[in-house]
């Protein structure tokens, strides 16, 4: 998918409206249909604050991913960088095990927050 395609669908996500949007990050509603329309493209700055706005990350909009996952946002940093640094290491098998047991741990903490 195109960060035109990106952008429309995040929009319309949202349930705004591209003159909605565009008062969002300071542009006319007209540059927002010609981003839509592939007739222009963002500046850096428009670009970050559409991924600041959308909460997802510039690779995201601009097609490079689909993990829409923002590096550095938050406290997400130090724990998950960790996190996925002692995952890389393990081997196969024991990413299988870790994937399993965060299985249960999402089942379990699934079934007590319905007793609640």
């Amino acid at each position: 998918m195109s960060f035109n395609d990106r952008l429309k669908f995040l929009r319309q996500k949202f349930k705004l409206t591209q003159g909605e949007l565009a008062a969002v990050i300071g542009i006319r509603p007209s540059a927002v249909a010609n981003y839509e329309a592939k007739r222009n493209e963002p500046s850096f700055d428009k670009l970050i604050a559409l991924s600041d706005y959308f909460k997802v990350s510039c690779d995201y909009l601009l097609g490079v991913s689909d993990n829409t996952l923002r590096i550095g946002y938050g406290d997400f940093v130090n724990e998950t960088a960790d996190f996925i640094k002692r995952y890389n290491e393990l081997i196969p098998d024991n990413k299988e095990e870790l994937n399993n047991y965060l299985d249960y741990l999402l089942y379990k903490q699934e079934n007590q927050n319905q007793l609640q």
